[in-house]
């Protein structure tokens, strides 16, 4: 299995993403692919490709296109939450190579500040360290209580993203995780098929996943404009799959419209 960097970048457009695939298929041979849009060493995909205030859109789309590439995908804690890239202040920085590059360079840090577990909890939950005992590991701190500075400080902007506000919201992003992630696990042609890209679109990536005789057509408007994808007769869709969660993409016979950021899953005829 042969771990891609590629999508590290902070280039997102169609064509790059199609180019990485292509690189892939062409050079790996029979090679199995892990992908993975984060890691402890990079800036955070949300911010990387959505800035300091990702459109919603964006996240689900990257969720749904890591999931249906030909491969194993590994997904950095906290992305399941939208967590965005923290920036942090010399005097917290840990990384050397931040401390010593400062400020061309502000190190690696800025993705390795506390998951954000708890709203109501002083570290977010992800400490639960309170000196003096007055505390409990839920991180909630009674009064005169001196809580645990954590490593790295708490983003203040992520206890609006923490996991207990999302695990009561149905809509949250990180039930649409949890949902793709079961989705894709009773989709042979995802967990065990080849990839066919669709020929080259501005703003549109394409690509068929085929497993036996099942088809699947999966699109991504990575573009925050309208787009319109023309399909071939040889991929005529039968059925969109609502429940992987795509949204944003419709088909009318061989036009696929797709909204800002939108995402069609189907399968073909």
């Amino acid at each position: 299995m042969g771990y891609c960097f590629d999508l590290l970048s902070a280039d997102h457009s169609a064509a790059y993403i199609r180019g990485v695939i292509e690189r892939f298929e062409s050079l790996g041979g029979s090679g199995w692919p892990c992908w993975s849009l984060s890691n402890h060493d990079c800036v955070r995909w949300a911010t990387r490709w959505g800035g300091a205030q990702p459109d919603p859109r964006l996240l689900r789309l990257g969720a749904a296109l890591q999931m249906c590439l030909r491969g194993s995908l590994c997904i950095y804690q906290g992305e399941e939450l939208g967590l965005t890239e923290t920036d942090l202040a010399f005097a917290d920085l840990q990384d050397p190579y931040g401390i010593t590059m400062w400020p061309e360079y502000k190190g690696r840090d800025g993705c390795r500040t506390p998951m954000a577990w708890d709203s109501t909890a002083v570290d977010l939950g992800f400490g639960g360290g309170v000196a003096g005992g007055a505390g409990g590991r839920d991180g909630k701190v009674s009064a005169g209580a001196n809580p645990v500075k954590p490593w790295l400080p708490v983003d203040e902007r992520h206890r609006a993203l923490a996991v207990d506000l999302q695990e009561a919201d149905a809509g949250s992003l990180l039930q649409h995780y949890r949902r793709l992630l079961a989705w894709r696990k009773t989709q042979p042609a995802l967990v065990h098929g080849g990839i066919t890209l669709l020929p080259a679109h501005p703003q549109v990536l394409a690509f068929v996943r085929q497993h036996a005789s099942e088809r699947l057509l999966c699109v991504f408007n990575l573009s925050d404009q309208d787009a319109v994808l023309a399909l071939d007769a040889a991929r005529s869709v039968a059925a969109v799959l609502h429940d992987a969660g795509a949204t944003g993409g419709t088909v009318t016979g061989l036009r696929v419209d797709l909204l800002p950021f939108g995402v069609l899953i189907a399968r073909l005829a």
